[in-house]
């Protein structure tokens, strides 16, 4: 593969791979060297009908990013083919992903989880509630959302994202990711929206623990099991979120951006009320001591 890209783009070094493709570093020779990522699609040892049905894979996640526009998802600048790779140039993400975040840290807070588990269920909202038809994502897990240093989330691998028509075939994903995905896309490579859900119930419930969740076969224990601190309300929450039959989860990415909403305000509410009773107990020990003139 050249490093020279359309005698505009360089690239610089490697970010990641996965399965299908590989994401590279790259400057923009015509936009003063900013710095872009550029994620590659090789079809080296393709046949005729693997090239044609990548093709347009490729071409429908380059549209379909392009399409939308929210702060957590990555802007695309362009997409091209060049000899046997596809290139996608999009935005470039300046942090670790949330596994690198969560691996490298002493130790993450709920109050954290929370608010990561707010902004990716409104990325959700966004992309679920997409005109004329809801797009889902597909392959939602630590690895594949950015942290970036402004503590934004933005989720960055769409190669399995697909429109949702009615009108189409369900089987549309063949991408597992265990532990992370649900377990109807093990059955019958069949999901909807409610596969997304399972997803961030699962990806919450990593950052939290740092369990192995591929290990639990979908008998994920309550979450206080292994993190005994943690906020019952929060483990009623991605428990029903990771419910084994699709039908017992949340119906929508709103109504688990919700929950997770009122689980914050009532955590807030807690340490206000500590924080006062705090002070009342001071007040009282001062006044004990020195009496109300002072």
């Amino acid at each position: 593969m050249a490093t020279d890209l359309q005698g505009r783009y360089r690239l610089i070094s490697n970010l990641g791979h996965g399965s299908f493709a590989t994401v590279y570093l790259a400057r923009d020779n015509k936009a003063n060297g900013a710095l872009v990522a550029i994620k590659t699609i090789c079809t080296e040892g393709f046949s005729a009908e693997e090239f044609r049905s990548l093709s347009a894979q490729f071409e429908l996640e380059a549209r379909l990013l392009m399409a939308l526009s929210h702060p957590g998802l990555p802007k695309v600048m362009a997409f091209f083919n060049q000899g046997m790779y596809f290139y996608i140039v999009m935005e470039w993400i300046a942090g670790k992903t949330l596994h690198q975040e969560v691996q490298e840290s002493d130790g993450i807070t709920q109050d954290k989880v929370l608010d990561w588990g707010i902004q990716i269920s409104d990325i959700l909202t966004y992309l679920h509630s997409h005109k004329p038809y809801p797009v889902l994502l597909g392959d939602l897990k630590p690895s594949n959302v950015m942290v970036s240093y402004n503590g934004r989330l933005k989720v960055i691998d769409f190669g399995v994202a697909r429109y949702f028509s009615p009108s189409r075939s369900p089987r549309t994903f063949t991408m597992v990711s265990p532990g992370f995905a649900p377990p109807e896309k093990y059955n019958r490579y069949d999901c909807d929206l409610r596969g997304d859900i399972y997803s961030l119930g699962a990806t919450l419930y990593w950052c939290l623990t740092q369990a192995n969740m591929e290990k639990f076969r979908f008998k994920v224990p309550p979450l206080r099991e292994l993190k005994p601190d943690a906020n019952h309300w929060l483990e009623s929450v991605l428990a029903k979120c990771m419910e084994y039959a699709p039908e017992r989860r949340y119906s929508s990415a709103a109504q688990v951006r919700d929950e997770l909403v009122s689980v914050r305000k009532e955590l807030q509410g807690r340490e206000d009320r500590v924080t006062e009773r705090s002070s009342d107990i001071l007040g009282e020990l001062y006044r004990k001591k020195y009496g109300d003139d002072h």
